[in-house]
């Protein structure tokens, strides 16, 4: 996956690629190659049987969900004095890189049940990635609306299909796949593409880039494995691993880019994590599960 973040930076570094490839990739990122993962998983995996036994798992996640939040919230304080710059420190705090990193290397280590529990543990995030951490990196009021989107489209036509049990034609279930598994490769491009725009030096030469991903990196997917063991929910352990040891976020470059605001902040928590998280995560996965 790293490799594949490396050829689109070079890509883009060597001119053979630029911008709008990057938005293209993007574009079929959003709005085909997740959606479909998402129904893929939902609809193949999500019954009756199954919502009974995990409905504990979206109360659990939105729990931990609201606790970093407030702690993002006053810690993005410490940071700085801009309120716009706060914003992205808490967004990237509450928010990893679920969508296009989480889902792929989950899949990928543990197959599509464990994708299925971490989708199904990540509703919650979802949900606040596309309400109030969009109005909050574009200026804009919150409302309900902000939900239809593909992704959250894609969740419940998912669930309604594996839920009533229809039986899904191997032409559209040879499509969703194919779709699928360009994830991984396309997501890791766009990263590398997005990072190649700035200038790699002065990305990784701020001491506030670090502190924050070493928080988000390392002292939240921590703290939050330690207190599910402490309650007993080692069940849920797996999944919020898989979510929160995750890197920052590229909808701190994405959103922005929408308001024509600063992003390079956001460009250097994503190169910074996402080159790390290369320790990181294996770290956390040996030591927890």
């Amino acid at each position: 996956m790293f490799c594949f973040a490396m050829a689109g930076y070079i890509l883009c570094r060597k001119k053979l690629a630029d911008s709008s490839h990057a938005k293209l990739l993007s574009t079929l990122e959003v709005y085909i190659f997740l959606p479909c993962m998402v129904f893929k998983t939902f609809s193949s995996n999500l019954t009756v049987k199954y919502l009974s036994l995990n409905w504990q798992s979206i109360l659990t996640s939105t729990i931990i969900v609201i606790c970093i939040s407030v702690l993002a919230f006053f810690t993005a304080k410490l940071f700085t004095k801009n309120s716009y710059e706060r914003n992205i420190y808490t967004y990237s705090l509450i928010v990893p890189n679920s969508g296009y990193m989480g889902y792929a290397l989950a899949e990928a280590l543990f197959g599509e049940q464990a994708l299925m529990n971490m989708m199904f543990f990540c509703i919650p995030v979802s949900v606040f990635t596309y309400t109030v951490g969009f109005c909050m990196l574009t200026k804009r009021k919150f409302t309900l609306k902000k939900l239809i989107h593909p992704v959250m489209i894609a969740l419940v036509a998912g669930g309604i299909v594996g839920l009533s049990g229809v039986k899904i034609p191997g032409l559209v279930n040879n499509i969703l796949n194919s779709s699928s598994n360009c994830m991984a490769p396309v997501s890791m491009l766009l990263t590398g593409m997005v990072i190649s725009e700035f200038n790699l030096r002065k990305l990784l030469s701020d001491i506030k880039g670090y502190l924050i991903v070493f928080l988000r990196l390392i002292v939240i997917p921590c703290g939050v494995a330690l207190v599910l063991m402490l309650i007993g929910k080692e069940e849920y352990l797996l999944s919020a691993i898989l979510l929160f040891a995750m890197p920052c976020g590229l909808n701190t470059v994405v959103f922005p880019r929408l308001i024509d605001e600063n992003c390079e902040i956001g460009a250097r928590l994503a190169c910074i994590s996402s080159t790390l998280a290369c320790i990181t995560i294996p770290i956390c996965i040996s030591i927890f599960i």
